[in-house]
């Protein structure tokens, strides 16, 4: 408990001190100020739209994950959980506690937890390594278009990338699959908590035989890729200021791999850091490329505001259907 305490505390520190620096030396804000006050609405209600429509992708794809194992889940309800758990989320350290709260909402008598959870940990493995392939690619783009990457940038994408893949696929079709599949029946009737981890880790390795639904998942993955890209065009669009949308593909998602780190609260300070690195080798200034990251994170924040209703109407679960 005191750890997580501290962890918590750590990571408000590092949000804070990097919002202190590129406040305090990079960011110019009368600038800023001149450029929020001149805002398009038009392209922020687009934006708004944009994440909505990839939070239905993204309870789509966890549904897909949870109903080959047998798991029914209405799409209402997963688009609910998915809501509610993101915008707890927006004030937790990590995903960690979001994740938690998702597989609380869904979790019941006819949904064991075990399997549950590992629905949601398949879903960031194969979320992760769309986020690397992603970057990888970007960096291609972004060496056409930059004058020089920063040293290393491109060998730790590629180790990324290459470990994930890795990790993934020994995990989910390897012998260590088959392996993790029958520890449910040998860590049976041993300590609660040493039982449940035995089912979780059966029902993670149980998914090697959903391989058609984990490349169909990891497909649209690579689609929703696309959402940060369109996503800081439009808050471009909306800001004046001047970015394409190739320029938009070139960083993003190579910007957007490292805020997964869990160093930060909610991404606070390290999105607009990595954003004002990144976006300066395609000429873009501090002061623009800093609005950019902010707004990307802000976006993300008022549109799960729809969280904060649905948990008031219901708490986390869904409220039980009329005559249940």
């Amino acid at each position: 408990m005191a750890a997580g305490r501290m962890g918590a505390w750590l990571r408000i520190a590092v949000s804070g001190g990097l919002m202190l620096v590129l406040l305090g030396w990079l960011v110019d804000l009368r600038t800023a100020a001149r450029a929020l006050a001149g805002a398009h609405w038009g392209p922020f209600a687009w934006l708004a739209l944009w994440i909505t429509a990839d939070r239905w992708l993204m309870s789509y794809k966890w549904r897909l994950l949870l109903t080959c194992r047998g798991l029914e889940v209405g799409s209402w309800e997963a688009f609910r959980a998915y809501y509610v758990a993101s915008f707890a989320g927006c004030f937790l350290p990590s995903t960690v506690g979001a994740d938690a709260m998702r597989v609380a909402a869904v979790s019941g008598p006819a949904r064991p937890s075990a399997t549950v959870a590992a629905s949601v940990v398949v879903e960031r493995a194969l979320g992760f390594v769309a986020a690397a392939l992603a970057a990888v690619l970007a960096l291609f783009l972004l060496a056409g278009l930059a004058k020089e990457l920063p040293p290393g940038v491109m060998a730790w994408s590629l180790g990324l990338l290459a470990a994930a893949m890795l990790a993934v696929a020994a995990s989910l079709m390897g012998p260590l699959a088959a392996w993790l599949e029958g520890l449910a029946a040998r860590w049976e009737g041993r300590h609660k908590v040493v039982s449940w981890l035995g089912r979780f880790l059966a029902a993670y390795g149980i998914y090697r035989r959903h391989q058609g639904v984990l490349v169909w998942f990891l497909f649209l993955s690579l689609i929703e890729q696309s959402v940060p890209v369109v996503g800081t065009w439009l808050a471009a669009l909306a800001l004046d200021i001047p970015l394409t949308l190739l320029e938009a593909a070139a960083v993003a998602p190579v910007a957007l791999l490292f805020t997964r780190i869990p160093v930060s609260l909610s991404g606070f300070g390290v999105v607009e850091g990595l954003y004002v690195a990144f976006f300066s080798l395609v000429g873009l200034t501090a002061t623009h490329s800093f609005l950019l990251g902010l707004v990307a994170n802000l976006s993300v924040l008022v549109a799960t505001l729809p969280g904060a209703l649905f948990y008031a109407r219901g708490g986390f679960r869904s409220p039980p259907a009329a005559g249940a």
